[in-house]
């Protein structure tokens, strides 16, 4: 019982320290690695209610001095609640989710492939946010703070840009508006928010396996990049999403457009992901050093930062993990996406 407060202890400190659900499913996955199904369900509901209670806490010590701050604050308890609530339990459920057939071998449940898991619990996860998306978007008290705090940060912008023209180029540049600003914003993260949610999942599921196994002294048994494929079948949706971007460039097509992107985003990231595994691969026929290899590999990912040069190799990569669907590079392989 100790270790299961331990660990919800460090996933709540974790998320509180403002890395929020970037890592604190960390801990979560180490525990059920080294103890199992049913220590990770009480520290995932200690870790939920903790992070709840905390963040009420803090709202009231940070607001009880002030009684217009308090004022307002009270208004967004409710849309802070359900947006927090709704993010941490989306998070542990789909960790959950894409271990079940593991967790609860009686149900028998299909053993997917863990990309296909992680790619349904997405799904759910989308499909399960939508009612609080419409919830906080009809909420007056949430849109108002968030316009607030971007209408500070564009008059901080467009301050900082008259303060830097120069006398030769008087009204260069024309002011931001807030408008424009929130459009963008929201567009970027309609587009993006199930994309980022897989990475999360992915990366915390990922890094917690790694750590609870090498705790234990043991392989954490995830299959190598250079072994990663996915099925042929993964080409459709990748195909019937790209096609339906080009479409909304076209004619709009709200809301598939919103599917559309975040779907191309999670496959062309798979097949990314596939496309170094072929590269790895290739490399090691060659007998290039594993030093070497690894140097490469890191290029690559340098390269994908650069400006101009980046978007050449986020296509290329992918690009060639979408091509063993046809060339099989490695035939005598087997398959484990």
């Amino acid at each position: 019982m100790i270790e299961i407060l331990v660990f919800a202890a460090v996933s709540t400190l974790l998320y509180r320290l403002g890395m929020g659900p970037l890592v604190f499913l960390v801990p979560l996955q180490v525990l059920y690695i080294r103890r199992g199904e049913k220590s990770f369900r009480w520290a995932a509901f200690v870790a939920l209610v903790s992070i709840i209670v905390v963040g009420l806490l803090l709202t009231r010590m940070r607001t009880s001095s002030d009684a217009l701050a308090s004022a307002a604050a009270s208004s967004l308890q409710i849309p802070s609640l359900v947006f927090e609530l709704t993010v941490v339990v989306l998070m542990i459920g789909g960790l959950a989710l894409i271990q079940l057939p593991e967790m609860n071998p009686d149900l028998r449940l299909p053993r997917y492939r863990r990309a296909t898991r992680l790619v349904l619990a997405t799904v759910i996860a989308g499909a399960l946010s939508v009612p609080t998306i419409l919830y906080l978007k009809d909420n007056e008290a949430f849109s108002s703070v968030i316009r607030e705090f971007f209408d500070a940060l564009v008059q901080a912008t467009n301050s900082a840009i008259n303060n830097s023209q120069t006398e030769t180029l008087p009204g260069a540049v024309q002011p931001i508006q807030t408008e424009t600003v929130l459009g963008y914003i929201g567009m970027v993260m309609r587009r993006t928010y199930l994309f980022y949610y897989f990475l999360i999942l992915t990366f915390s599921w990922w890094l917690g396996t790694i750590i609870g196994a090498r705790s234990m002294g043991k392989r954490p048994g995830l299959t190598r990049i250079v072994d990663f494929k996915l099925p042929d079948r993964y080409v459709w949706p990748l195909i019937a999403s790209l096609a339906l971007v080009v479409l909304n460039l076209l004619v709009p097509i709200k809301p598939l457009d919103i599917l559309a992107w975040n779907a191309l985003l999670i496959v062309a990231f798979l097949y990314g992901i596939s496309g170094i595994g072929i590269i790895r691969f290739l490399l090691r026929r060659l007998n290039v050093r594993p030093r070497i290899r690894w140097l490469l590999i890191i290029a690559i990912v340098i390269l994908a930062m650069t400006p101009r040069i980046g978007i050449a190799v986020l296509i290329l990569i992918p690009g060639l993990g979408v091509s063993e669907v046809w060339l099989k590079y490695r035939r005598d392989e087997r398959s484990n996406a």
